[in-house]
């Protein structure tokens, strides 16, 4: 148990080989994706007003409302054996992932498929009654990523646009780390975030009371998403945040389409974990195979346009700030080398 800053947030990384980070530059293009994101459903019971759920057309910009099949989800993991194990597979991107009744069975199968070193699901926490906390603690998932919205109920609902009760979350979060405690479990690990309020006050009531119903709690440093002509979702300056640690390594090229995809709900295959609207699609699993995907033009094509320093060409990337967050820089990488590792 731990605290933490806004700006020392505990991960896992997927780009660690053993105990030391890779070198992507020197080691793209990879022969399969170190992680995926999969969306279980674009549906989400919040609408956060800092999330696009709560825009009035986000069904249609999204492409309709959506829930991934036991049957699809199969199928995803078979192709991901094909190309090669992960470092983490992530149930997470819109949506809240236990909206879709199967994840536990996801979760299952991907175990049972051997697809990922660690399994990751991030949830606002208020659907895990006690039947889905049984069925959690029967899924051998390594980490279990609260999103909290605000230390008072108050804020929350302000927040969240729902009524849900915030003593709802924490006694259910309680609930099932009981369980798990009980029955002499490691898994999962129980991390919850809130994004920081500026307020010490408030993220020292966070951090004191989920310290103690997790097994760590972290004040995470506010982000945009990386559209911001749908609005500034942040609610904070754009330039002020590029000042902050967080943001400290600028960058020309993206590094996430060289290590990470995501499959949407709906089997539409995208490079970016904030492109909510799907701007960045290179694929459809409905239509290829996810090696198709991850070794075609088309993903090609969009990295070698970040190593050409071009991504302003590319709409859901020209006014994008989420790529200073990434650690690795791949600036120096020549595209014409790039291109002959093919």
């Amino acid at each position: 148990m731990s605290t933490q800053t806004a700006q020392e947030p505990v991960r896992y990384s997927a780009l660690r080989d053993g105990a030391k980070r890779i070198n992507l530059a020197d080691a793209s293009p990879l022969p399969c994706p170190m992680t995926i994101y999969i969306e279980t459903t674009n549906i989400c019971n919040f609408k956060c007003k800092y999330c696009p759920e709560s825009f009035d057309n986000y069904e249609q910009i999204s492409g309709g409302y959506s829930r991934m099949s036991l049957e699809e989800f199969e199928r995803v993991c078979d192709q991901i054996a094909e190309i090669g194990q992960l470092k983490t597979l992530n149930f997470y991107m819109m949506g809240e992932p236990f909206v879709n009744k199967q994840l536990p069975e996801f979760i299952k199968v991907a175990r049972r498929k051997n697809i990922s070193e660690k399994i990751i699901v991030t949830s606002n926490g208020s659907l895990i009654d006690e039947n889905l906390a049984e069925q959690i603690l029967e899924t051998d998932l390594d980490y279990l990523r609260f999103s909290i919205y605000g230390i008072d109920q108050d804020i929350f609902s302000r927040t969240t646009n729902s009524k849900i009760k915030l003593d709802r979350i924490v006694g259910r979060i309680e609930h099932l780390k009981s369980l798990r405690d009980q029955r002499g479990l490691k898994k999962p690990f129980l991390y919850a975030k809130m994004i920081d309020t500026q307020d010490p006050a408030q993220n020292n009531k966070f951090l004191e009371m989920f310290n103690r119903i997790c097994d760590e709690a972290v004040i995470e440093p506010v982000m945009n998403w990386n559209d911001p002509d749908e609005g500034n979702l942040s609610g904070h300056d754009t330039e002020s945040l590029l000042t902050t640690s967080y943001f400290a390594n600028k960058k020309e090229a993206c590094p996430f389409p060289f290590y990470t995809l995501v499959i949407h709900s709906d089997l539409t295959v995208s490079v970016c974990c904030v492109d909510w609207a799907k701007k960045t699609a290179v694929g459809s699993l409905k239509t290829e195979s996810l090696r198709e995907v991850w070794l075609g033009p088309k993903l090609r094509d969009f990295r070698l346009t970040h190593l050409r320093k071009q991504r302003r060409q590319i709409e859901a990337c020209k006014s994008c700030t989420f790529l200073h967050t990434a650690p690795d820089n791949l600036d120096s990488l020549d595209p014409e080398v790039f291109v002959s590792r093919y």
